[in-house]
């Protein structure tokens, strides 16, 4: 019982994010309608990274057993949302390098829908799972640290939306939550995920707030 109401809370929490990807794709199409540099603090390694958290947690609801609806049908929202941005940074820079990651991107999103008929995974495909997770977590505070630094280094918060990382970090927080519903066994690289989520996103949004207030 305590699993599903955390989870149904979980989820609930998790529209915010839909929310603020929502708001941040509104605000790079608002900037570009204004002639302004579209993407300016957008770190291409912050919202990749970001990606790739979600997508780690949609495999792990797809692999657990039983099937974590909960995990899958919120992160798949997040995941399209944020495959939006990706494009959107690509269409923005036209590099090389922001093209992969789209296409790569795009490609994952496909192939975690392709394995959903194979589900449950044998032990072997949890542990992969497991891994992901793990990889996945040093590549978000990475990526997040990437973006502190920029931001640090252009002392403008630019296209990055206030909304969409206010409401990861309830998102975050939430699912923590929801995963010490969960036996720890099973659990445990959600919390890593997750918790180091809340570390770095949270460090990010409060020198986001820093600037706001003390600009150039």
């Amino acid at each position: 019982m305590l699993y599903h109401l955390a989870g149904v809370i979980s989820s609930v929490l998790f529209v915010l994010t839909w929310y603020g990807l929502w708001r941040q794709i509104g605000g790079i199409s608002q900037r570009r309608r204004e002639g302004l540099v579209a993407t300016q603090s957008l770190s291409l390694n912050q919202f990749g990274s970001s990606y790739f958290a979600f997508y780690a947690n949609f495999i792990f609801g797809i692999a657990v057993v039983p099937f974590n609806h909960y995990l899958v049908w919120t992160r798949c929202g997040a995941l399209l949302l944020t495959l939006i941005i990706l494009w959107q940074i690509w269409q923005a820079r036209k590099t090389p390098f922001t093209g992969f990651v789209a296409i790569l991107a795009s490609i994952a999103l496909c192939a975690g829908f392709a394995s959903m008929p194979f589900r449950p995974y044998p032990a072997i495909a949890q542990i992969g799972a497991n891994v992901l997770m793990l990889i996945v977590t040093l590549i978000l505070i990475q990526g997040t640290l990437h973006q502190l630094l920029t931001l640090r280094r252009h002392r403008q918060v630019g296209a990055l939306s206030f909304s969409l990382f206010r409401s990861i970090l309830i998102k975050d927080v939430s699912t923590l939550l929801f995963g010490l519903t969960m036996p720890l066994a099973q659990a445990w690289p959600l919390l890593v995920l997750n918790g180091s989520s809340v570390l770095v996103r949270g460090a990010l949004l409060l020198q986001m707030e820093y600037i706001k207030r003390h600009p150039q």
